[in-house]
């Protein structure tokens, strides 16, 4: 089997187990998307991703502001920024890229690869996005809202990367025009490894708790399962 028919085969597979469309599959996008610039300027022959990557940071940047807009009808614009810088950081991305193992199939020069590059997180992001541009192109907005749903809003927990508290105060100013209200729920353990329970209302109402080591982490812990809570409280698509 030729290295061509190969690589088309896999790059099928990988379309399937995606969802994607066969207009993806077989319009010679994701290959493009799954380039690397070291291995165009070596081989002189290829197009890399970059053009792609362009298009799909653009979209990805959309459709994540959309989706956050309507999961968190309430959210200041500060909280939703955040949000945001969240799920598009190079971080959230890569993560992305890796439980979808696209690094086998990305096409790297020689020095790049010697290098770890298949892993390096700005590689596997800049991929990610390039795919989401082939998306676009071959199959329309839709579909990339379709893919980016699936396979990056609904595994990544953006209240994991911001800082919790902050955005569950700009939440509850925006909403109620008064700051949540932590306390401690419980202690146990010896003073040395004290573990402590904090709750956090809004408004009156509890919205959230969580543990940690210190009061300071427990009411991170708090404002997080808050956020989250919130966040699962969102419109339905109609």
């Amino acid at each position: 089997m030729s290295e061509g028919l190969s690589r088309k085969r896999a790059l099928r597979s990988f379309a399937r187990r995606l969802g994607l469309g066969e207009a993806t599959a077989e319009s010679g996008l994701l290959d493009t998307a799954l380039i690397h610039d070291s291995y165009a300027a070596e081989t002189g022959s290829r197009a890399s991703n970059e053009r792609l990557e362009f298009l799909g940071d653009a979209v990805l940047g959309a459709l994540v502001s959309h989706a956050l807009y309507l999961r968190h009808a309430d959210a200041p614009e500060g909280m939703l920024s955040r949000l945001r810088a969240a799920l598009i950081s190079r971080q959230a991305l890569a993560q992305t890229a890796q439980r979808l193992e696209i690094a086998p199939l990305l096409l790297l020069g020689r020095g790049e690869t010697a290098a770890g590059g298949a892993e390096r997180p700005s590689i596997l992001a800049a991929a990610l996005e390039a795919i989401i541009g082939a998306v676009y192109l071959s199959e329309g907005l839709e579909a990339s809202r379709v893919f980016i749903e699936r396979h990056h809003l609904a595994n990544a927990k953006p209240t994991e990367v911001i800082d919790p508290k902050t955005a569950l105060q700009e939440y509850a100013q925006a909403k109620y025009k008064k700051a949540p209200h932590y306390a401690i729920a419980a202690q146990r353990g010896p003073s040395h490894a004290r573990v402590f329970t904090v709750s956090v209302s809004v408004a009156g109402k509890t919205v959230g708790s969580g543990e940690g080591a210190t009061k300071k982490q427990a009411e991170a812990a708090a404002a997080r399962a808050a956020l989250a809570k919130i966040g699962s409280q969102r419109p339905t698509r109609t």
